[in-house]
């Protein structure tokens, strides 16, 4: 009767032993996340800070591996990654969740709709960007947090000969990153063109093309103030990014581990819109040394944004998601 009592204590003891080894060897959690962005890159930063956020405060039970530089996936390959589970989560740009995922999010691309940052915070805010969460989760993806670009107020016209004026563009052929660029091209009497954003310099300097709509920090990385040293700040469209995650990857975590996630999540978001007004202020201060940038007078702005109204009407066209968002975004912004 001894013997067995003492083998059972024994037998509980290497139980015991056994699994405080296997705990304590237990590997973190580990989450890929996938950018385009460069390393050094203003929206990488922030990611970088989100990683660092959730193994904080998970005592490094959870470990977050930020991918720059599209070293897993290009950009508008990360949202179908995301979707089908082949990565845990990624950068979503607005122009490839709205085509793959959430059509209603397409009112960021309409030619200014929005005309400052804090508007597009305010809708994203809102039952508007609830509705867009909840769109994206039914196919999978969930939104975490908004990672703001300084838009629609970094976005400008680059061109190789000084515009002011809708006019000045006649024409001209001028590169647009979406269909609904090319309909303000085709309003202001020029020629648009397609083409991803690493072609563009070749282009300027080939004469293929003219100019193009871009943001300023791109502006920037890309050096195109060599080949296009004017600049025209205009808000014609806006463009964000997000940190999404797989859906049913997030669901098996545990409550803990959902915490930290959305804690890290809005903490990167209470941040990121003054994060973007910085970085601006500090690209403009860089521009000015580089182009010749130019400011529209307020009557000259009311030229560009002439007749645009029936153009967001023209993309909500028979897409009712797209038209509600457009009727509650007007409504918020009483536009």
């Amino acid at each position: 009767m001894k013997k067995r009592i003492l083998w059972c204590g024994l037998l509980v003891a290497f139980l015991i032993l056994g699994l405080g080894l296997a705990v304590a060897n237990a590997s973190p959690l580990t989450i890929r996340f996938s950018s385009g962005a460069p390393e050094n890159h203003f929206l990488t930063q922030q990611y970088i800070e989100w990683a660092k956020l959730v193994e904080k405060n998970s005592k490094g039970d959870m470990k977050v591996q930020v991918y720059h530089s599209a070293q897993l996936f290009r950009d508008n390959e990360v949202l179908k990654a995301v979707q089908t589970g082949a990565l845990e989560s990624g950068c979503g740009f607005t122009m490839y969740i709205e085509n793959q995922l959430v059509p209603a999010m397409k009112v960021f691309m309409m030619p200014y709709l929005f005309r400052g940052l804090d508007e597009t915070w305010t809708v994203y805010k809102s039952e508007v960007g609830a509705a867009w969460k909840q769109a994206a989760e039914r196919k999978g993806v969930k939104i975490l947090a908004m990672v703001v670009m300084p838009s629609p107020d970094d976005q400008i016209i680059l061109t190789t000969k000084p515009i002011k004026v809708p006019a000045d563009l006649k024409g001209q052929i001028i590169r647009g990153a979406s269909p609904e660029h090319a309909l303000a091209i085709k309003k202001w009497g020029a020629g648009p063109s397609f083409m991803t954003g690493a072609e563009v310099y070749l282009a300027l300097q080939r004469n293929t093309i003219n100019g193009a709509i871009n943001s300023i920090a791109s502006y920037m990385d890309r050096k195109l103030y060599e080949a296009a040293p004017y600049v025209l700040m205009t808000p014609i469209s806006t463009v964000h990014t997000f940190i999404v995650m797989n859906k049913g990857y997030f669901e098996k975590m545990t409550p803990d581990q959902q915490k930290i996630i959305a804690e890290a999540s809005a903490a990167i978001e209470n941040n990121t819109v003054q994060f973007g007004k910085n970085t601006l202020k500090a690209d403009m201060e860089e521009a000015r040394k580089r182009a010749k940038v130019y400011v529209p007078t307020a009557a000259e702005n009311a030229l560009w944004q002439d007749g645009m109204v029936p153009l967001w009407e023209e993309i909500a066209k028979d897409k009712k998601d797209v038209a509600d968002a457009l009727k509650g975004v007007r409504a918020i912004l009483k536009r």
